[in-house]
């Protein structure tokens, strides 16, 4: 009588693999169902039918089987780590990433399950806890360069960019002729505003790969935040030259044109990189303000409405269960308005709260914890609340600063009446009390010389201190600081300062307490900045400082401002030079102080 042995499942496993190792698919699955035949619910074989199925494109079959597997067997972390990938594939993030954990419980050191966690943490936008688990796989294994390469954009994105320039520079230590680490290390030294490394960095990764578009685009940027622009434009028209169908390319050209105040170029430019890609928000952006620039508001407002769609827009998403308001009638419901950047454009446009209350639209508006004293007494608005506190009950919600286009704002229907905002009576008695008991006769005059170091274009807009230096010489004038913020650092730094000149900035608490003694004031002498935007709302005489190339706001050309009737525009006019603004503003407030001290009664 004759014995038939039977296959050792073993030995079929590893027969299988090695047909799998060598791409034969269909074989490796026939030993592997061998295996199962023999001993069903075999751990291993039901795990490499779930990897075969996953190859296949069969991700739901494969965590199936891989599934079962753990069923059988859940001490092996391996198994979870391997169905972690078959659940990020369906989409299943939550659960992939809390499988992975799984696996790394088992075996904390598990390269793989670490590489697969940072990448879920990636797809999630997790970035912190990616540089995290990159951070300990890298520990296992210091020459992993790929995983080096995440890291570094995991801590830029996680605004991080010191560090993220470690883990490039590290990676360039493994890889010297890396193309994508000089480039990501120009992208971290560049956020750290250290343009001349940058550009180093940038035109290293050009020599190892000369023409790469996206290098050259680097490049041209960190040149022109340099004031580099003629080699800034010869960086894009290389990027074209290379690609000519670059929509970005043709964006960045158009930001140079406009940072040299060649409006016209710009507009034409940013209309040719959304041709290239219509949906290019950043495109988009920068045609509208081109056209605001120009005062052609209803086409230019019409395009700004895609800031929000841009990689960096700096305003976190609301998550409002109301929809978004569109324009149509809102007669007798209410309406959130919630603000999106700086405090100047919430100053700038509450004027639209009083237009809206005409039309029998009840608003509330939520912004910035700073004004919230100041805006709540402003006519038109039937309640303020801090940004991110819980809303009232409202019927729609929309941006403040998408309220013009929502209303069709033109240049001759912009409400410019003022003030529309007001100081507390017992404020401005308060500081009367505190700073001008008697009157002098000298006029008063007070100053702001930097914005918020935090705003992409501050370095441009603010001129700091020792620019408005030469002003406090003027006879006849006192000066009143009323600087708030890092620009008070300049304080530290200016030496003795004249009798004339008094801190208040160390006293003011928010913006009420800025309004109330504005209103004491003759004269408000300002950066680009919020409290050029209160004056301005106030109805108090002030003095702008602008650089050579302005926000939309202020227009392309003129001193004066739609916006603000008691505004008057002092404009660079050469990128930088804030001497010669300055020297003109000097020569205009001597004249001023002439005149009160001669009992003449002059417009500031």
């Amino acid at each position: 009588m004759t014995t038939t042995h039977q296959p050792d499942p073993a030995a079929l496993l590893q027969a299988g693999m090695a047909h799998h190792g060598a791409g034969r698919a269909a074989q490796a699955e026939a030993l592997y169902r061998q295996a199962l035949d023999i001993r069903p619910n075999h751990p291993d074989a039901l795990h490499l039918l779930g990897i075969l199925a996953l190859q296949a494109g069969q991700p739901a079959v494969a965590a199936g089987l891989i599934g079962q597997a753990i069923g059988v067997d859940a001490g092996n972390p391996i198994f979870f780590s391997n169905l972690a990938i078959t659940l990020r594939r369906l989409g299943r993030r939550e659960d992939a990433a809390a499988v992975c954990r799984r696996a790394l419980a088992l075996a904390p050191d598990f390269p793989d399950a670490l590489s697969n966690l940072s990448n879920i943490l990636c797809d999630q936008g997790d970035h912190g806890r990616t540089a995290a688990a990159l951070q300990r796989l890298l520990r296992l294994n210091p020459l992993l360069s790929e995983q080096r390469l995440q890291l570094g954009h995991a801590l830029l994105l996680d605004g991080r960019p010191e560090e993220a320039v470690e883990a490039f520079m590290t990676l360039l230590g493994i890889q010297p002729a890396s193309v994508a680490g000089y480039t990501n290390l120009g992208v971290a030294l560049r956020r750290l505003g250290r343009l001349d490394e940058a550009v180093a960095a940038y035109r290293s990764a050009l020599g190892f790969s000369p023409g790469e578009p996206g290098t050259l685009n680097n490049l041209g940027i960190a040149l022109q935040e340099r004031g580099a622009y003629a080699q800034a434009v010869s960086c894009f028209h290389h990027a074209i030259a290379v690609t000519p169908e670059d929509a970005s390319a043709h964006l960045n050209l158009s930001l140079v044109a406009r940072d040299e105040m060649r409006v016209d170029a710009s507009i034409a430019l940013a209309r040719r990189a959304v041709q290239l890609d219509p949906m290019q928000a950043e495109g988009h952006t920068a045609l509208g303000f081109g056209l605001l620039l120009q005062g052609r508001l209803e086409e230019g407002f019409a395009d700004y409405e895609w800031r929000s769609r841009m990689a960096d827009f700096p305003s976190p998403r609301r998550g409002f269960a109301s929809p978004v308001w569109d324009g149509s009638d809102l007669s007798g419901r209410t309406l959130l308005i919630h603000d999106e950047q700086g405090v100047g454009d919430t100053m700038m446009l509450a004027r639209y709260a009083p237009l809206l209350q005409s039309r029998g639209v009840r608003v509330y508006l939520e912004c910035n914890s700073q004004l919230v004293r100041l805006l709540s007494s402003m006519p038109g608005i039937e309640g303020v609340i801090g940004r991110f506190q819980q809303p009232p009950p409202h019927d729609a919600h929309v941006a403040l600063a998408s309220v013009p286009h929502r209303l069709g704002t033109t240049l001759y229907t912009i409400p410019a009446e003022v003030p529309y905002l007001r100081a507390e009576p017992a404020l401005v008695t308060a500081w009367r009390g505190r700073l001008f008991p008697t009157e002098s006769g000298r006029l008063r005059v007070g100053l702001v010389w930097a914005g918020n170091p935090d705003f992409k274009g501050d370095r441009l807009r603010s001129p700091g201190l020792a620019a408005f230096r030469p002003l406090l010489d003027v006879a006849g004038v006192e000066f009143y600081g009323l600087q708030k913020g890092p620009g008070r650092r300049d304080l530290e730094q200016a030496g003795p300062l004249p009798a004339s000149f008094t801190d208040l900035g160390a006293a003011i608490g928010d913006f009420a307490d800025t309004a109330a003694i504005m209103e004491q004031l003759d004269l408000v002498v300002s950066s680009c900045t919020g409290p050029a935007h209160l004056a301005g709302a106030l109805g108090r005489p002030v003095w702008t400082v602008l650089p050579f190339a302005p926000d939309w706001r202020w227009l392309e050309h003129g001193v004066c401002t739609p916006w603000y009737p008691t505004m008057r525009l002092f404009r660079q006019e050469r990128p930088g030079d804030w001497t010669g603004v300055l020297r003109r503003v000097r020569t205009a407030l001597a004249a001023l102080a002439r005149d009160k001290a001669q009992g003449v009664r002059t417009r500031a």
